[in-house]
């Protein structure tokens, strides 16, 4: 496998060339470019792509790079693998890069690139060498690489957290059960906090028999098995076109010939996403009211900025027609009071499934759990759990956590959420490299938080934008106190110094200062600032007592649909 550094070179190998390529012109479904080649010689050329010890599953593989030769243009390009031919590559692929370096007229098509199918290589898996041979039309050769890889079978762990079985051919109709016939349409349905309010909502409402509900996503997750354990049909729509106004609007046909027969009496929308817009769309065109749950602490114009125009303007108008537009806390309501009509904003703190964590409290044994994931019985456990990504604030986190940590040589930084990205990789390149090495830890996305949750005695929140983070809920659920920066709904949760401490956000220093006083707090302080805030979100956050609003808000909305229906058009 490739080690840490050499993704990291390849990373800044690739940003390197692609502002390279954008400003000689080239269009953006061009192959990033390697660093500019030498001076000219008779002949010369690389392979770019695979990168020296990549590691290659049986299957497709891309295969990129330039061959130049003084005497005139490549004519072909042989591949080899160990001692098995892989064919030849198409050669003549634009390269603006060698164009400028060498000034030459053969420059401009030195490229070349193949997909070749090593499902079928005869030899064994293993380390092997990737070959390529440059023949020019005038018959002289040149041997680019060799280049240094290794092939595994198609089923090499690739830090998937758990492999996902296929959607049914057909998505099956609502069973026959009690409750509303609900639309739930949402971005994605992997393991995330928005996703897993959709599924605890969901489950909250189908024990009081609220609804009957059908639910359709963008992307696939791990979520949806869950709710077809529920017996909630799922259907996958795919990612919606935002750039391509005649794409979407014909996606946005397919879904509404799906809907036809399955008599919708009301659509939910989760999240303002781009790819989760659409479901208001969808519900306008069925004429259904819609109630739309709104995570996201952003504007929709900063939001939607990348849509095309159009779907953008299409965007604005499904937010407003809205029958409602939840949200989880009032700073995050004012941001949209401007693109919703007045009177159709409500904050509501919506519920958590409390469910799990109190099952694990009684069975989970804080030692036994340390002992397992090697954590000494004197450490103070820090935990920051999430997605690793910018908005989150992790490489800042840990920059403020090397700041004190000699002055704690007992607190340790556990990052739960890793992902296999560039965020996560600098965030690992910032650990490895500085002098809190051995007292941050960073553990990749799971599904089993609550060993994580029990084994800790602080929480840290460091993101810049947040609405309400059910991670911060479950920290205090485990009676843990928080440090949060002071951004839209945690300061409606965190009180300083009585369930947690605040700082500013966006300042590495004042997050720095925040870790040193929670952490120069004692034990004592600590758990009843736990036990202050343990009771203030299972007061807050009841599931039943949230589901039970969400109910009556369907009811009314659908009824109110019903009465405008049934009176008509206003007398002439």
């Amino acid at each position: 496998m490739k080690t840490f550094r050499e993704r990291l070179n390849g990373l800044k190998w690739r940003l390197a060339a692609t502002r390279r390529l954008w400003s000689a012109g080239a269009q953006p479904n061009m192959p990033f470019l390697p660093p500019a080649p030498p001076e000219p010689t008779d002949c010369q050329g690389k392979i770019d792509e695979p990168e020296p010890n990549a590691v290659l599953e049986r299957g497709m593989v891309d295969v990129r790079g330039w061959s130049f030769f003084v005497s005139g243009p490549t004519a072909r390009i042989e591949l080899r693998l160990g001692e098995s031919s892989l064919g030849r590559a198409r050669v003549g692929i634009p390269r603006p890069d060698i164009r400028d370096a060498l000034d030459d007229q053969w420059g401009a098509a030195a490229g070349f690139d193949a997909s070749v199918d090593l499902e079928d290589w005869p030899e064994e898996d293993g380390p092997t060498v990737l070959h390529a041979v440059a023949i020019s039309a005038a018959g002289d050769r040149h041997e680019l690489g060799p280049v240094p890889v290794e092939v595994v079978g198609a089923s090499r762990d690739r830090r998937e957290v758990s492999a996902i079985p296929p959607p049914p051919a057909e998505t099956p109709l609502a069973p026959g059960r009690e409750g509303r016939r609900l639309l739930v349409f949402t971005h994605q349905l992997d393991l995330g906090g928005a996703q897993l309010y959709l599924l605890e909502l969901i489950g909250a409402l189908l024990e009081t028999e609220a609804v009957n509900p059908t639910v359709v996503s963008g992307v696939d997750g791990e979520i949806r098995g869950r709710l077809e354990q529920l017996g909630v049909p799922v259907h996958i729509a795919g990612l919606l076109a935002i750039d391509d106004v005649s794409a979407h609007i014909g996606q946005l046909e397919e879904l509404a010939a799906w809907s036809s027969g399955r008599d919708f009496e009301a659509a939910l929308i989760n999240t303002a996403t781009p790819f989760a817009v659409p479901g208001g769309e969808l519900a306008a065109r069925l004429g259904i009211p819609a109630l739309w749950s709104i995570h996201e602490s952003v504007k929709p114009q900063v939001m939607w900025s990348h849509m095309h125009s159009e779907v953008r303007r299409r965007a604005e108008e499904a937010l407003a027609s809205a029958t409602l537009a939840l949200f989880v806390a009032e700073p995050t309501q004012r941001l949209y009071e401007g693109a919703v009509p007045p009177g159709r904003c409500l904050t509501v703190p919506y519920g958590f499934d409390f469910g799990p964590i109190e099952e694990a409290r009684k069975t989970l044994d804080r030692d036994a759990e340390r002992r397992k994931l090697g954590i000494p019985p004197e450490a103070e456990v820090v935990l920051c759990l999430g997605t690793v990504e910018p908005r989150k604030r992790q490489v800042p986190l840990a920059q403020a956590f090397e700041m004190i940590a000699a002055e704690h040589p007992k607190a340790r930084l556990a990052i739960v959420g890793a992902r296999d990205d560039e965020y996560s990789e600098l965030l690992e390149h910032c650990i490895e490299t500085g002098r809190a090495t051995e007292q941050i830890e960073m553990i990749p996305v799971t599904p089993d938080v609550q060993r994580w949750l029990c084994v800790s005695d602080l929480m840290v929140c460091a993101s810049d934008i947040e609405s309400l983070p059910r991670t911060v809920v479950e920290g205090m659920a485990w009676a843990m106190p928080v440090l949060a920066t002071d951004v839209f709904g945690l300061p409606e949760l965190i009180e300083e110094g009585e369930t947690g401490w605040l700082c500013e956000t966006r300042d590495v220093a004042a997050l720095a200062a925040g870790l040193d006083r929670a952490l120069s707090s004692n034990p004592e302080e600590r758990a009843a600032m736990g036990r202050k805030a343990r009771e203030l979100v299972l007061r807050r956050h009841s599931l039943p007592a949230y589901a039970q609003r969400i109910t009556e808000l369907l009811d009314e909305a659908i009824e109110g649909a019903a009465a405008h229906a049934g009176a008509g058009p206003a007398p002439g």
